[in-house]
């Protein structure tokens, strides 16, 4: 659609239903329950018949997302496709029912209202009479996109406060459990599901069944998940690591940190509500419980160890498959045990085989070979090490400023956060749902946050980074160290070494293979 010509078309008293126009509608619903699907079909069925009496538009698309939230445009597939579609020429105009079906983020609406334009393509909000054609229409857009936010915002603050209550009663929240079903607001065990715990918890507390294992025994044993796949290990984790089932209470696990994105923080484990409860049937017993959760953390334990010795690793691996004997063109390979625990040595696979009857070729003692190699790669990169170093000290003082301005952002959201959250409290107290004793507490406790905040924003404005970039410059040329790096150096430089025998077994040459082309011949003795 040419807009600036449809926009003088308008003015000379036609109406977008006498043009000829390639039309499309947007229809969504935020849950998948059964009331919201119906009424989709209805949204569908209005938009279908519309556009389809009006003998000069064509429709020529349908675009639908079902129990998607309007506040995430880049979770609603159909949505994107829409703006796709419009911006291949495909689309002149597009119904939608009103602005909270379009979009319940002002900065979205606008967005893609702009964008769509910009593509020759209309949109048309049926109940709220708003047609972006028109030059008024951005104004009364950004005015009911941010009524249609502030209810998702208040629908949000509702929600925590209806949760709050509940937690106080103690009754349960979330939705449905595996190995329960719900009843009058109580968890009764479901029979049918109750094995699925029981199997996980008696195989993983023995130790010797992965998450993945213990999930093929399940689906052999028939039990899948709702989609009718196997249940994945991050599934089986929750389940084992949920207090529930050994009749526990949980609440206050996580809080939506932002109503727009819906992101979920996980809250301190001191802040949890966690405790025995009578009215939660068990389905395995505590011991059992505790028994598995041990051996998850204790595997996990295990994890951060070998992360933990990953460096000694890679120092010892440093010549792996790069020591090649021209002899026998077969690898040269640690010998570290023993007697050689504290004196390490490289000699080529076939001796280690079968000794020096199968290869009389060189032993290399590691520590000579160290010194060779530093020798080598020092001179090779000796040249580049200031220019190294000004690159690198530069890298770091940027992240510096980006770390600080990174601080500065996220405090100054906090600060913002504090004052709707203060509002939210003068609103509460208005509505006469807190007294006025709970208010002036809870605002002293507020403004003591923004007083750290504030503090905390002139420290960063004011704060003197010269010391540690002077630890940054220390800990450059510590890494432009080549002997105290050689890992590093030998997988950046280091191809192969070809190792031909001397006189005697302790002296050799060595063909060193750069990895860009360069060839360095030497002569080296133990």
């Amino acid at each position: 659609m040419n807009i600036l010509k449809t926009r003088g078309e308008l003015l000379s008293g036609k109406t977008i239903y006498d043009m000829d126009l390639n039309v499309g509608y947007y229809a969504r619903v935020s849950t998948d329950k059964d009331d919201q699907l119906n009424s989709l079909e209805n949204q569908s069925k209005y938009f279908r018949e519309m556009i389809n009496e009006n003998k000069n538009w064509n429709l020529v698309g349908e675009y639908i997302d079902e129990g998607i939230s309007g506040t995430q445009v880049n979770r609603r597939d159909n949505f994107l496709r829409m703006v796709n579609d419009s911006k291949k020429g495909k689309l002149d105009l597009i119904v939608t029912k009103e602005i909270s079906r379009f979009s319940r983020n002002v900065v979205d609406s606008i967005k893609y209202t702009e964008e769509l334009l910009n593509n020759g393509t209309v949109v048309y909000f049926l109940s709220d009479n708003i047609n972006t054609i028109y030059p008024d229409s951005e104004f009364r857009l950004t005015l009911m996109s941010s009524l249609a936010q502030d209810e998702v915002r208040k629908l949000s603050e509702r929600v925590k406060f209806g949760i709050k209550r509940m937690i106080k009663d103690g009754k349960i929240i979330g939705s449905n459990l595996t190995g329960y079903y719900r009843k009058d607001g109580k968890l009764i065990i479901n029979e049918n599901e109750k094995e699925i715990i029981e199997i996980l918890f008696n195989l993983y507390s023995t130790g010797k069944y992965s998450f993945d294992k213990i999930s093929s025994i399940l689906s052999d044993k028939g039990y899948l998940n709702k989609n009718g796949k196997q249940y994945s290990s991050s599934t089986l984790k929750k389940f084992l690591t949920n207090p529930r089932y050994k009749g526990y209470y949980t609440a206050n696990l996580t809080y939506v940190e932002n109503y727009k994105t819906h992101k979920k923080v996980a809250v301190p484990e001191s802040e949890r509500i966690i405790y025995k409860d009578e009215n939660i049937p068990a389905i395995i017993s505590e011991e059992l419980w505790n028994k598995a959760n041990n051996v998850y953390n204790e595997r996990r334990n295990v994890k951060n160890k070998n992360i933990i010795n990953k460096e000694k690793i890679i120092e010892n691996s440093k010549y792996t498959n790069k020591i090649i004997c021209n002899k026998h063109n077969e690898i040269f390979v640690r010998c570290a045990g023993g007697k050689r625990k504290k004196r390490p040595v490289w000699t080529c696979n076939e001796y280690k085989k079968g000794g020096v009857l199968k290869c009389n070729s060189p032993i290399i003692v590691e520590s000579s070979l160290d010194k060779k190699i530093s020798e080598i790669i020092e001179k090779f990169i000796k040249n580049f090490k200031q220019e190294i170093r000004k690159s690198l000290l530069k890298e770091y003082v940027n992240v510096l400023d980006i770390v600080n301005n990174k601080e500065l952002t996220n405090l100054k959201e906090k600060l913002l956060e504090l004052d709707r959250n203060r509002e939210k409290l003068i609103d509460l107290n208005l509505k006469m749902i807190i007294n006025n004793d709970e208010l002036k507490t809870r605002l002293s406790k507020i403004d003591k946050e923004k007083n750290e905040i504030n503090y905390r924003i002139k420290s960063i404005k004011n704060k003197d980074d010269s010391n540690k970039i002077l630890a940054i410059e220390k800990n450059i040329n510590r890494l432009l160290n080549i002997s105290d790096n050689l890992n590093i150096y030998t997988n950046l430089f280091i191809d192969r070494i070809i190792v031909t025998e001397g006189d005697t077994r302790y002296k050799m040459n060595f063909e060193i293979h750069l990895k860009n082309k360069e060839i360095v011949s030497t002569f080296f003795e133990n």
